[in-house]
């Protein structure tokens, strides 16, 4: 048995709490932050707030890095790997510790010391939520009263777990606020999808449906939350909330009875209303940049990227994310059928380096993985064994899209009981992604034996990929 992650826990927690009021006297308002990283995927940790560097601190010899904030905001910050990232609620006087493996690095991950268990208890309500999701989907495939009726169920037994929280412990007004939004917004996000994720009837038939106080919590909502501007309960219920008013106000003016994300007309309402409802220039331009790139990455029709683009480029005041979208523009025009891949080097097993087009030696597949997306990674690959066992006419290539060696690429798959078969990385990963438009990383390329692009927005998953597939091989 290897009693190291015990002795470190052990050590931490009796220093913590042998000297915890010495630490609160001498942090003088500070705050102490650190944590040890089992199978680290890069030499540092970077600390966030706002999307704005804190600091990137590298690892010592025994994987462990340390930082004192002063002089600071309290409130949510995220630190980053490298490939994954979490969020960590950091106060006044706060002394904490956290250990993870990165193997599993949500489930894995323990906080210790002033600070522990509100921060424990965030990540615990963060696993419930993901482990009772199957069960909210289930329950969106009925009439609304009965999906509203199980929903709330499931949120009481967050709140039953929240409320016993605060009655044993006391508790700071920003981690109330923390925890009750993270209950609130996952309960809201499962409201405002429903419309999508049930699928008896078309969307405009099931808004018919719900009643006058489906959505009375809308009063309530602070679109403008300065807390809660990159907690990600709250950012995603933004998304899907936006979504919905957006696909209702659609309907009002148009003959549509079903989402069409690809619907120029509705991507413009939607545009117009975070406008019009969102004034924390932060939370808008987020907004806007992540609906004006969805649209891109999914839409076939360039001339509709400009109409987009000339409506984003007034609302939006973040020139970078301006300059983003203009380039992601620009390079779908140069993917879009009928143009040939372009000369990007990825590097194959044996580390040589080959331009991706001549690779390409009969109608191929090129699809894409990123060690950080784990379930992704195998889902894609199994995806792709099975279409090629049925269409055996076409190559499938896969390229991962980190900055990995050839040896990291091989572990990898091996760990996740993968072949290392027609399999390549990037010689420059970031030049790559922005040459490929590769965003989502789901995306895929259909190309013919001449490396012409068929299909720059592909998707394995698709029920309609197969149909595409079959247009392939018959061309």
């Amino acid at each position: 048995m290897n009693c190291k992650p015990i002795l470190f826990l052990i050590a931490v927690t009796c220093c913590f709490f042998s000297c915890q009021e010495k630490k609160k006297a001498n942090l003088n308002g500070n705050a102490f932050f650190g944590g040890e990283i089992v199978n680290p995927n890069s030499p540092y940790v970077v600390i966030l707030k706002n999307n704005t560097v804190v600091d990137s601190l590298y690892l010592d010899k025994d994987n462990r890095f340390s930082y004192t904030f002063k002089d600071f905001e309290p409130g949510l910050f995220h630190f980053y790997d490298g490939r994954e990232v979490q969020s960590v609620l950091i106060q006044p006087n706060d002394s904490l510790m956290f250990r993870l493996n990165t193997m599993d690095f949500d489930e894995s991950l323990v906080f210790t010391g002033i600070g522990e268990k509100e921060n424990n208890f965030l990540i615990d309500l963060f696993l419930l939520n993901d482990k009772l999701q199957d069960s909210v989907l289930k329950i969106s495939q009925l009439e609304p009263d009965e999906f509203e009726e199980q929903l709330n169920q499931i949120k009481q037994i967050k709140q039953d777990k929240l409320d016993a929280f605060k009655s044993k412990y006391q508790t700071t007004a920003l981690f109330d606020k923390l925890a009750q939004a993270k209950i609130n917004y996952n309960y809201y996000y499962s409201k405002e999808a429903y419309p999508f994720i049930n699928y008896r009837e078309n969307e405009r038939q099931i808004f018919d449906e719900l009643s006058d106080d489906f959505y009375s919590y809308r009063d309530n909502v602070n679109y403008n939350d300065n807390d809660l501007k990159e907690y990600r309960p709250y950012v995603s219920f933004l998304r899907v909330h936006f979504n919905n008013i957006a696909l209702q106000q659609h309907f009002e003016h148009s003959k549509d009875s079903e989402y069409n994300n690809q619907n120029i007309d509705y991507n413009i309402d939607k545009l117009n209303l975070i406008d019009q409802k969102v004034s924390d220039t932060f939370t808008k331009n987020k907004l806007l940049y992540y609906n004006m790139v969805k649209f891109i990455n999914g839409s076939q029709n360039d001339e509709d990227f400009d109409k987009l683009l000339n409506l984003f480029k007034q609302k939006s005041t973040n020139q970078d994310h301006i300059n983003k979208a203009e380039t992601l523009v620009n390079t779908y025009k140069r993917l879009k059928p009928g143009k040939t891949l372009p000369e990007v080097t990825v590097i194959d097993k044996n580390d040589n380096f080959v331009l991706l087009n001549k690779l390409i030696k009969d109608k191929s597949v090129i699809y894409f993985w990123d060690t950080s997306k784990r379930s992704h990674l195998r889902d894609v690959h199994l995806k792709a064994n099975d279409l090629k066992s049925k269409y055996p006419e076409i190559e499938f290539i896969a390229i991962n899209v980190n900055d990995i060696s050839t040896r990291e690429q091989f572990d990898i798959l091996q760990r996740n009981g993968l072949k290392h078969t027609n399999e390549y990385h990037f010689k420059k990963p970031n030049e790559a992604l922005d040459l490929l438009a590769i965003r989502p990383i789901n995306k895929v390329f259909l190309v013919d034996k001449n490396g012409v692009i068929i299909n720059p927005k592909g998707n394995l998953f698709d029920i309609k990929f197969e149909n595409e597939l079959l247009g392939l091989i018959n061309q």
